[in-house]
């Protein structure tokens, strides 16, 4: 029996409730208009600062508006007034009264350029909103004109006092310095963590065993360039700057640079394929595209060659990749492939001998795989005999032309004759034919 007045308790306390939220929706339903009115007087105010004159903006229509540019326009009339009264009394005075009104004139210039800052905030909103063009016209028109005016009619001593005092203001010339001071100091900031996270992340991918030379120095740059993008994005948010509109812009610059950068992409393309597959790493020596020679450089759009004879040669990737690539060091041993021509009247065997005793004595030949010494070709001037040595891929041209002199001046002194093409003419006379 207990719970009943409990349970007629709580539902008396639930209706109070809803009827007391009732009243206060019903409240503030009416004190809208009201709202709008206080924004409206606030926004005409001239002491209004101009933080709460952008949220008094903002409910306000175009109607609205108009009568409160009118009230802006009328505040900075009054602000000339002045100023011109001040200068008018300038003219005349000396002495202490001289620097008192100018004092009072360097106020009045300073309540004025704010009076115009706000005016300015008005016009922006009530072009916005609907304004139309020839009265907003008007009214900037007139504030450009007001602000020129100003300038003309101030004397050079009060101007150079205007500008210092902007310049030591802790809101006008010294926020300013202090703002650069401090973008150079993040800048630079950035820039040694840049190379901090750089150097990380090459530590990190050093110890990714099959990860080539290429990926990793283009990983590590990609890693350096965002982190100082994204640090210098965070800074100009800092100070003040809306980067939103910057993505829209490179939005647009990218959909642009797609289409006329096809040919770039494609090395691109081809650039990162040629990281990731791995065909050849800097320091190989290949062959490809028609050229020859030892990787130098490689970025995501080129290739950069070294030929032997130290010419430097740039091939976009997407030839590299399009065509054959024949990389000679991808493998630690490399099979080193003359032939030595012997005269048909002399020994093959004697020949084999001496090939092979040059071979076994040539200290970069290796025994493992062994070599191949053998008569190869019977050719029109010449027995071609075939000496295949084994070697590591670094002493391949050291070997090449070390037996090469090595089998000639052997040859020599064992009298084995190195024939060169001959051929053979015989001269067959015919008597002329008897004349009928």
């Amino acid at each position: 029996m207990l719970f009943h007045p409990i349970r007629a308790l709580g539902l008396t306390l639930c209706l109070l409730f809803a009827v007391v939220h009732d009243g206060a929706a019903r409240a503030q339903t009416g004190s809208e208009p009201r709202a709008a009115l206080d924004s409206l007087a606030a926004a005409q105010n001239a002491a209004v600062s101009p933080g709460e004159l952008a949220i008094h903006l903002l409910p306000l229509t175009a109607a609205d508006l108009t009568q409160v540019a009118e009230t802006w326009q009328n505040h900075v009339r009054a602000g000339l007034e002045d100023m011109a009264a001040t200068n008018l009394a300038l003219r005349e005075a000396s002495g202490d009264r001289e620097n008192e009104l100018r004092a009072q004139l360097t106020g009045e210039s300073s309540v004025m350029a704010s009076r115009l800052a706000k005016y300015r905030m008005v016009l922006d909103e009530w072009s916005g909103k609907g304004g139309t063009e020839e009265e907003v016209a008007a009214h900037r028109g007139y504030a450009s004109a007001v602000t020129a005016g100003t300038l003309k009619s101030t004397d050079i001593r009060t101007l150079i006092k205007r500008i210092w005092t902007w310049l030591t203001a802790e809101d006008g010339g010294l926020r300013v310095v202090l703002g650069l001071a401090g973008v150079v100091v993040a800048v630079w900031v950035l820039m040694f963590l840049a190379r901090f996270v750089r150097n990380l992340a090459r530590r990190n991918l050093d110890r990714v065993p099959r990860m080539s030379r290429l990926l990793k120095s283009f990983v590590v740059g990609v890693v350096y360039w965002a982190v100082f993008v994204l640090g210098i994005l965070i800074v100009l948010s800092v100070v003040g700057v809306n980067v939103t509109p910057l993505f829209a812009v490179f939005g647009g610059l990218s959909f642009i640079l797609g289409f006329a950068l096809q040919e770039t992409l494609g090395n691109l393309a081809s650039g990162l394929m040629i990281m990731i597959l791995e065909p050849f790493d800097t320091g190989d020596y290949i062959q490809v595209g028609g050229v020859s020679g030892t990787v130098d450089e490689m970025s995501v759009v080129s290739t950069r060659i070294r030929t032997f004879d130290n010419q430097i040669i740039v091939v976009p990737n997407s030839k590299i990749w399009g065509d054959i690539i024949t990389n000679v060091s991808a493998s630690e041993e490399r099979r080193v492939d003359l032939v030595f021509g012997i005269g048909y009247a002399d020994s093959t065997a004697h020949a084999i001998e001496v090939l092979k005793a040059l071979v076994a004595g040539h200290e970069k030949c290796l025994t493992d795989p062994a070599a191949e010494i053998f008569v190869g070709e019977l050719g029109d001037s010449s027995v071609n005999i075939f000496c295949r040595p084994w070697v590591k891929s670094e002493d391949y041209w050291d070997v090449y032309w070390d037996l090469t002199g090595q089998a000639k001046n052997r040859f020599d002194a064992e009298g084995i004759s190195i024939p060169f093409p001959q051929r053979d003419v015989h001269l067959i006379s015919q008597s002329a034919p008897a004349d009928s």
